[in-house]
């Protein structure tokens, strides 16, 4: 049943036009040549990430061959989001997705600034956690973010791997999700550009509508928000569902 319902969802999402006109400031949705722009612009800021172009029979014909999805491996995961969960920063609520509180400074740059520090951080650890074999207790994490045809956002994936390097199990992944969150808006499936194990995904039914709360957030106090700096803003709500899986250590979303 779960594979005819991962290929009914192939189907879906082949059948569904692309969208060719901007509608980021009306709905929080990105064009296939907005998600590039927001890709590359994370790439140049945060040389953790990388573009990857995937399985060859897997590519999309709407995203060029070489900027298939972006990728960050090795990310470190210290401790289960049930540690931490209660404990994180401020946040808006809208439905049953967790929104991050906007602040408005002149530009987003100290923001984009934070980010990629944090992402160079987690980089570095890797290598001191490999010098100390004995003490690791880390799991890792890579993670990628793709382009969904049918919802118009990015959507995560989660592929993660225990001190042994060997692939967590489906409960174990669940163990760094947020327990509302965990088998609600998550679910394994085959990622849609690589041909391996199945990834765990956070559905992005709810992420337009998380983008566009962000977006009025930012209107009301005479911002705006650059689609090209849409994937740090998704990056940073993302966090509130995968707390403990460091990619991010940033305490507030800024628009400029």
């Amino acid at each position: 049943m779960a594979r005819l319902l991962a290929k009914a969802k192939e189907v879906r999402e082949a059948l569904y036009p692309v969208l060719q006109q901007s509608a980021f400031a009306e709905r929080g949705v990105l064009t296939p040549d907005e998600f590039v722009k927001a890709g590359d612009e994370l790439v140049g800021k945060c040389p953790t990430w990388a573009w990857e172009s995937g399985d060859a029979s897997r590519r999309k014909n709407y995203l060029p061959a070489d900027k298939q999805y972006l990728v960050t491996r090795d990310v470190p995961c210290a401790q289960r989001a049930k540690a931490v969960e209660g404990c994180g920063e401020d946040v808006d609520t809208e439905g049953d997705f967790v929104v991050p509180k906007v602040t408005t400074p002149s530009s987003t740059e100290a923001e984009v600034d934070d980010v990629c520090a944090s992402l160079e951080e987690a980089s570095l650890q890797v290598n001191d956690d490999a010098a100390a074999p004995a003490t690791l207790q880390t799991r890792r994490y890579d993670l990628s973010i793709t382009y969904d045809k049918y919802w118009q956002s990015p959507r995560m994936w989660l592929f993660g791997y225990n001190e042994q390097h060997a692939p967590l199990t489906q409960k174990q992944t669940l163990e760094d999700i947020v327990s509302a969150y965990a088998l609600r808006t998550v679910t394994f499936e085959r990622h849609p550009h690589l041909a391996d194990l199945p990834h765990a995904s956070i559905h992005p039914c709810k992420h337009p509508q998380a983008m566009k709360r962000i977006l009025d957030q930012a209107a009301r106090n005479g911002k705006g928000v650059d689609p090209a700096q849409a994937l740090f803003f998704f990056l940073k709500f993302i966090a509130n569902m995968i707390p403990t899986i460091d990619y991010d250590f940033t305490h507030d979303v800024v628009a400029g």
